[in-house]
């Protein structure tokens, strides 16, 4: 068991941290344009992480040590690779990118939608770097045009659903009632897999079951125009 325990402390949790999904969120909402991915993992590094207000639940954040190779059998393994900041919440972009920001979507916090962006010259010169100097001139105007880029902001609301027209609400909809119909008691369903006695039967049952519906939903509607009529105010 201690072996276990011990194993499971050298790997870096899979999960979002409640801190690292705090701080993600928080940069968001703070932000007034939309943000890239990489904006939200600098500006992530700039800051403190936030404490979750009560979370004692949540697992703890724990550092692996770091290892050293290993030789098993003649053959020397390597350490997986570190994140570039293992003490932060959001250790490294590709967390924040598979893991902190799927998170946010999931609890529809966050949304990501595409738009056209043209790169600051900032960041123009620094793709430049990578291309050889006969390739630059044509890869400039090529980066200088606005290209599709996926952005973050905070997720839209759902808007309220749109009532429907009176004509097309029944009598009992319009008193607040749920709207019934003769299917709901098993008119029109298929009786052919039944004998002839059982289809009798069937058909004499939704017969009953649907008068007594209709004759429900009269006393229902009667009751709540009765309901209505005393809690108008008198004229």
């Amino acid at each position: 068991m201690a072996t276990i325990s011990s194993f499971r402390k050298n790997l870096w949790p899979r999960h979002c941290l409640p801190s690292a999904r705090e701080l993600v969120r928080s940069i968001v909402v703070s932000s007034t344009t939309p943000l890239s991915t990489k904006d939200i993992y600098n500006l992530a590094l700039k800051q403190k992480a936030i404490q979750p207000v009560s979370d004692a639940s949540a697992p703890q954040h724990n550092v692996p040590k770091k290892e050293h190779p290993t030789v098993v059998r003649g053959m020397t393994r390597q350490p997986p690779t570190r994140p570039p900041h293992p003490e932060h919440p959001v250790r490294s972009l590709q967390y924040l990118k598979r893991v902190v920001l799927p998170e946010l979507v999931n609890s529809k916090k966050v949304e990501k939608f595409c738009a056209k962006r043209t790169l600051s010259q900032a960041e123009i010169d620094h793709r430049l770097q990578t291309v050889t100097k006969a390739a630059r001139k044509e890869q400039a105007v090529l980066l200088a045009a606005p290209r599709n880029t996926w952005l973050w902001r905070m997720a839209t609301p759902p808007p309220p659903p749109k009532p429907l027209p009176a004509s097309t609400l029944s009598k009992s909809e319009l008193l607040g009632l749920p709207r019934l119909t003769a299917a709901d008691v098993g008119v029109g369903e298929d009786w052919s897999h039944l004998n002839k006695r059982r289809q009798r039967a069937r058909k004499e049952k939704v017969e009953r079951d649907l008068k007594w519906m209709w004759t429900l939903q009269a006393a229902k509607r009667e009751a709540a125009r009765e309901a209505l009529q005393l809690s108008a105010p008198a004229s």
